[in-house]
């Protein structure tokens, strides 16, 4: 079966997540001083596996963009809010890539792209929930997903700042991006058929 850009977004989104985890997962087997849950993720972008998990934020950011302009842009129907979250996604997607190149060592600048890949994530699936409560591009299922992920990020900022509320806003992010991924390719038909979301 042929890929149109369309479904390479999509599983774009899909695969970014896998890689992600693949590479933070190495990251943390090479460093005997992080502790799931009570260190910041990105103390292993300063440490021994700081190759693995530089490499994972500056491949997932890019593959983050690749689904927010080749996969929502498409797949979704037009509407303002879509427009407003595939921007503001493809913001977040370059901050993480500038996460993967201004670590920790870095200084303020480090907390200034990660404060800022939080906060446009977060905004990219409030406006996101928005338009698909709009179009029922996904219908309920995929509101669901994105509205709950949204509820559940607001509190995490709430929160604060802290290691273990900065991993579940990931791995929030993550199950995110998964679960949409897959609710997209099976409302998007393959390239030469038409589109059951326009």
């Amino acid at each position: 079966m042929r890929l149109d850009s369309r479904r390479l977004g999509i599983l774009s989104g899909l695969v970014a997540p896998v890689i992600f985890m693949i590479l933070y997962g190495i990251a943390m087997s090479k460093d005997p001083n992080y502790t799931f849950l009570e260190n910041y993720l990105s103390d292993l972008g300063v440490g021994p596996g700081a190759w693995a998990f530089n490499s994972g934020l500056i491949i997932t950011g890019i593959l983050l963009v690749s689904f927010a302009v080749f996969g929502l842009r498409q797949a979704l129907p037009k509407h303002w809010t879509i427009t407003i979250a595939v921007a503001v996604a493809s913001i977040s997607g370059l901050f993480l890539v500038s996460i993967g190149v201004f670590t920790e060592n870095a200084g303020d600048i480090h907390g200034l792209v990660s404060y800022g890949f939080f906060i446009s994530a977060l905004v990219a699936v409030g406006f996101l929930s928005e338009g698909l409560y709009r179009t029922k591009a996904l219908g309920w299922l995929g509101l669901g997903v994105s509205l709950i992920v949204f509820l559940v990020g607001l509190n995490l900022v709430l929160m604060g700042g802290t290691p273990a509320v900065e991993t579940a806003a990931v791995i929030m992010i993550l199950v995110w991006g998964v679960l949409t991924s897959i609710l997209l390719l099976m409302k998007t038909p393959a390239a030469g058929q038409e589109s059951s979301l326009k």
